[in-house]
């Protein structure tokens, strides 16, 4: 059994244009780094089952959660209620963030099937 992984060994997929995210997981939580090249948008979307957490480690990102709109920077955090409409853009550059989820989407694994949470139009494959 593994326990421990590096995301270089995990696949990048780009889910949405210049959004690129490496996901892993446990049986309850899973755990991805989300890497944005400038420019990127993350339309408005909500997950009704899932609470979030981000953790920004590098550069920074706008971010619009529950119609509030901030700046994260680097060491930043900020988590997402369940059900709360979420949004996001690019800044400049690229940044890097580790996106938490309780509990597990399975559809951000390689492989699962599922429906994403964005909007029709805006779903390449959910980010």
């Amino acid at each position: 059994m593994t326990y421990a992984t590096s995301w270089d060994e995990q696949p990048e997929v780009e889910g949405l244009p210049n959004n690129f995210r490496v996901a892993v997981a446990g049986s309850q939580m899973g755990l991805n780094r989300i890497r944005w090249v400038h420019p990127t948008v993350l339309p408005e979307h909500s997950h009704p089952d899932h609470e979030q957490a981000n953790v920004v480690i590098q550069g920074s990102i706008e971010v619009t959660i529950g119609g509030q709109t901030m700046i994260l920077r680097e060491g930043d955090v900020a988590v997402v209620p369940k059900g709360t409409p979420h949004s996001g853009r690019s800044i400049e550059g690229e940044a890097v963030y580790i996106e938490v989820f309780a509990p597990l989407r399975i559809e951000n694994l390689i492989g699962a099937l599922g429906a994403p949470s964005l909007p029709p139009a805006a779903a390449g494959e959910d980010a």
